[in-house]
């Protein structure tokens, strides 16, 4: 029986050995760090990554975040200030590149699948209904909104590229397919897509199958 290091070797060439290896020290460090600030035993957070008001954070056993992981829990911008909650539940599994930021409250649930590339946030860049910000003010400069949330329920799959927007829940189970942009709840137990997302399918617990909506 061949080794661990030598079955990786011949699946993925030198190169990315010596790169793995060059990287573990650092990377174990900065998890075990981690693991520490945000009070579990273990947890993996890949390369290059952005983590941002820890104390406003946590997270269960089990956690693995991608590379190039944006997740943060904005506490001031400008001359607002917030009280944010960043809730992340056991063995949530956070592919590579994607961003999470909170004012407010963003909760997640056990066992969430997200998919490369996925935008999750509970603000805007400035208002759009009631007291709307001037498109004269530059983007930047307008407040961000503080008074939303974001839910994802437990068992739930968001493919590559998903968008979810302020105000929404995904109920448990749910699927939501690659590159939708999720604007408004999702049923528990159902499939959607598209941009704005809408329901395809739905999973009928009597017949064990998923049904077409």
């Amino acid at each position: 029986m061949p080794s661990r290091s030598i079955t990786f070797l011949r699946e993925n060439g030198s190169y990315v050995l010596l790169r793995r290896l060059v990287d573990f020290p650092f990377q174990y460090v900065r998890n075990r760090m981690l693991a520490r600030k945000l009070g579990v035993r273990k947890l993996m957070v890949g390369p290059r990554s952005h983590l941002r008001g820890l104390s406003f954070i946590s997270v269960g056993e089990g956690f693995y975040g991608g590379e190039g992981l944006w997740l943060e829990a904005i506490s001031r911008y400008g001359s607002q200030s917030f009280q944010p909650k960043v809730t992340i539940g056991k063995h949530v599994i956070i592919s590579h590149w994607t961003h999470i930021a909170c004012t407010n409250s963003v909760v997640i649930g056990d066992h969430v699948l997200i998919g490369s590339k996925v935008i999750i946030t509970d603000h805007n860049h400035g208002r759009f209904e009631v007291g709307a910000t001037p498109p004269t003010v530059p983007p930047a400069e307008r407040p961000l909104d503080d008074d939303r949330f974001v839910k994802i329920e437990a068992n739930v799959w968001l493919g590559d590229g998903v968008v979810v927007c302020p105000g929404v829940t995904i109920g448990e189970g749910s699927i939501v397919g690659a590159n939708a942009v999720v604007t408004t709840d999702v049923s528990p137990y159902t499939l959607v897509a598209g941009v704005p997302a809408r329901p395809i399918r739905r999973y009928d617990l009597n017949q064990g199958a998923w049904v077409k909506l």
